[in-house]
């Protein structure tokens, strides 16, 4: 009878002592979901104007005022809000608007006013930034 009792005592330890273990992985779990959150919550909002020129003249309706997220590149506030046509890249079309090669027509991208030295998925948006996508004849 004693060694039924101490066999009883015995799984009962180890049943509690799992459901322990598996309690602190559900916090440890629970904890990194939480860790997670505050990590996306903490990223801040960016305001950015974006805008398309076409020919030297601004496509009428075109311009958005944005909301992203730190770290967002030119390219991917781009493809967020308009139609985009993108080979390793370089941007081919806009909303429909096409590159031309045979007129020397090209997307370029201007931020504040000065062509970036880096393209546009490398080109993360700063808060305020007015970015201006161009498709003008190259002279």
């Amino acid at each position: 009878m004693k060694v039924f009792k101490l066999g009883f005592i015995v799984a009962a330890t180890f049943s509690l002592a799992a459901c322990g273990n598996t309690t602190v992985q559900d916090s440890d779990s629970s904890a990194a979901k939480s860790n997670s959150l505050v990590e996306q919550q903490a990223k801040e909002t960016l305001s950015v104007v974006m805008s398309l020129e076409q020919d030297g003249k601004e496509v009428e309706g075109a311009t958005q005022e944005l909301e992203v997220e730190e770290g967002t590149t030119v390219l991917e506030a781009l493809k967020g809000q308009y139609e985009v046509i993108e080979e390793d890249g370089l941007i081919l079309s806009i909303d429909g608007m096409e590159q031309d090669e045979d007129a020397g027509k090209y997307w370029l991208y201007e931020v504040n006013g000065e062509q970036p030295t880096v393209g546009a998925a490398e080109c993360e948006i700063k808060d305020g930034d007015q970015v201006k996508w161009l498709l003008n004849a190259l002279q």
